[in-house]
């Protein structure tokens, strides 16, 4: 009998170690050309971490087999980095010369108080007037023509912003989108459009002492589970879980194909970009995709140069993830990054402070 489950163990640990692989071919692959990968990036967490218990117990048994997954948690050791951070170095001090920015998707300012609190707008609004922050890029940005317009969230950030605003969805009412404010003056602004979504992304030049940067503020695309996805998720019941099942990896398919469409025109216009880049915002994807792959190209990583402990920054139903980011050019130096664990979104703030290196 222990032989028999020893072997079935071996054969789980090699299925489980060539899912880790597969997670790092993943990223390399455009889901528009193969998307059934992008599950096993999407699973990486879940995957190492049942590899790492392989390493362990085969170690107890004194088993060569711990070299089985061992020898693929280290083939993409680079990608765990992408998850957990040591922090070897301190975060310096801002400096004078330093700016910050932060990446905040604020889920609509709580339009349909979803935390019972009507108060989260304002508080939103003292976080970032307390931290005295230079560049803020806020994803579901949302206007109301009764209770928050542009001009009171202007007032409530105390007057001090420049302003780029796109809506990609408008009624007599509402006015939903994306936005990035900046205490540096703006000097140029630009919209980058998807096909067939309402998700954005936009392009500010801003002017910071004689230097110009270009900050892109993205949304990418979201998964849309609708309530009856999330039950299943979070009880594994329901009257019909095959179609249950069916229906959420459509919506994932979906997802990643659009995502991947999406990171590939990013990537031209962070590519032919006359200015050192920030690339913010909510990429709705982790580390281990190909979306990410696709836009990190040639970029630094705020929370992979300066972040610590695990870096994840979604709160919804979900599996908690990483999926806000700020990325910047190689000439750009992070010297702190954090992510401050307010909860008045379904997504935490990423806060990352910087120096333009001389050129």
């Amino acid at each position: 009998m222990k032989n028999l489950i020893y072997k079935i163990l071996k054969y789980l640990n090699i299925v489980f170690a060539t899912a880790l692989l597969l997670a790092y071919v993943s990223v390399h692959i455009n889901p528009d050309f193969f998307w059934f990968l992008a599950f096993f990036g999407l699973a990486y967490p879940v995957i190492i971490v049942i590899n790492f218990l392989f390493v362990i117990f085969w170690i107890t048994r004194i088993n060569k087999l711990f070299l089985v997954s061992l020898i693929s948690i280290l083939i993409g050791w680079n990608h765990l980095n992408s998850f957990i951070q040591i922090p070897l170095k301190k975060n310096a001090l801002n400096t004078t010369s330093s700016f910050t920015i932060l990446s905040y998707n604020v889920r609509l300012f709580n339009l349909y108080n979803w935390n019972n609190d009507t108060k989260t707008s304002d508080k939103i609004f003292d976080f970032i007037n307390a931290d005295t922050i230079d560049i803020v890029c806020f994803q579901e940005f949302f206007t109301d023509t009764d209770k928050l317009t542009e001009s009171q969230i202007r007032n409530k950030l105390n007057k001090r912003y420049h302003s780029h605003i796109a809506y990609s969805y408008s009624n007599r009412k509402y006015n939903y989108g994306i936005a990035t404010y900046s205490k540096y003056p703006i000097v140029n602004k630009g919209l980058i459009k998807f096909n067939n979504t309402s998700n954005i992304s936009i392009y500010t030049d801003i002017l910071i002492g004689t230097d110009t940067i270009r900050v892109f503020n993205n949304h990418l695309q979201s998964i849309r589970f609708n309530k009856k996805n999330y039950s299943f998720i979070t009880n594994t019941d329901g009257e019909e879980p095959i179609k249950e099942i069916k229906d959420i990896s459509s919506r994932l398919k979906d997802a990643f194909i659009k995502r991947s469409q999406q990171a590939e025109i990013l990537s031209i216009h962070i590519k032919n970009s006359p200015y050192p880049v920030f690339v913010c915002g909510d990429f709705n994807d982790t580390p281990v995709s190909y979306t990410y792959q696709k836009i990190s190209d040639g970029l630094n990583d705020a929370f992979r140069e300066s972040g610590k402990g695990i870096g994840n920054t979604y709160l919804g139903k979900f599996p908690s993830y990483r999926i806000d980011y700020i990325l910047f050019s190689k000439n750009i130096e992070c010297t702190r990054f954090i992510i401050p664990e307010i909860v008045l979104s379904d997504h935490y703030p990423v806060l990352g402070s910087f120096l333009l290196q001389d050129k």
